[in-house]
């Protein structure tokens, strides 16, 4: 009598969010090309990622942390899937308030966009093994955090000028208008605004702009009309 056959593995399902369109596709080829894997949907933005995650049940999620949008922070605290799925993060930010904020919201894996494709595909399998995985810049961050959290709490916290100029950045305010009313000059606005993105590892307007709503700096980001009126 014949030996029992048994049918194919069933495939692990992906989910990847990338708002750089090349980048999404090119994670996206890299994955479905792996024989374990199956990608079953993408996303460019937090929203749309949770309403694809929603409808396909991914068992991981690659996930870029600064998105259109939002940040990847918003994916991990408001996905509501069951199982959860396994979270890598994928981002050029590495810094130590993106590492820590994503770790302690749940994600299991964090590489940067620095990492090679044999990396990546590492990473991979161990998150999705349930494994944590973590790339070199991101194990350093941890061993800061760990070693001293009241130094790294001291690093990321702006200071009262610095939060001005977030308030007025997110209002959206040049930086010579910012220097009006502070009556500081132009250079001394620029060093002020290279010194939080170099804290928080934000650069775009945008992302900065989530940043001041997170600290309640101004309420809300305004909506495609009333900053086509304010112009």
């Amino acid at each position: 009598m014949p030996p029992a056959t048994t049918g194919p593995a069933e495939k692990i399902g992906v989910m990847v969010v990338e708002d750089q369109t090349a980048i999404r596709q090119m994670l996206v080829a890299f994955v479905a090309a792996m024989p374990e894997f199956a990608v079953v949907g993408q996303a460019g933005d937090v929203q749309e990622a949770l309403r694809v995650a929603e409808a396909t049940k991914p068992r991981v999620v690659v996930l870029d942390w600064m998105l259109l949008g939002g940040l990847g922070l918003e994916f991990l605290r408001s996905v509501r899937i069951d199982p959860p799925p396994h979270v890598l993060i994928f981002s050029a930010n590495t810094t130590d308030l993106a590492v820590r904020e994503s770790l302690a919201a749940g994600a299991k894996g964090y590489i940067e966009k620095t990492a090679s494709f044999t990396e990546f595909t590492t990473a991979l399998k161990a998150v999705a093994a349930g494994q944590t995985y973590l790339g070199p810049a991101i194990t350093r961050s941890v061993q800061r955090i760990v070693s001293n959290p009241e130094a790294v709490d001291s690093n990321m916290e702006l200071s009262a000028r610095e939060r001005e100029v977030l308030r007025f950045l997110a209002d959206g305010l040049s930086s010579k208008e910012i220097g009006d009313r502070l009556g500081i000059s132009v250079r001394t606005v620029e060093n002020h605004r290279a010194s939080i993105s170099r804290r928080t590892g934000l650069r775009s307007v945008a992302h900065l702009t989530l940043h001041a709503i997170r600290l309640g700096l101004v309420e809300s980001a305004p909506s495609a009309p009333e900053r086509a009126a304010a112009v």
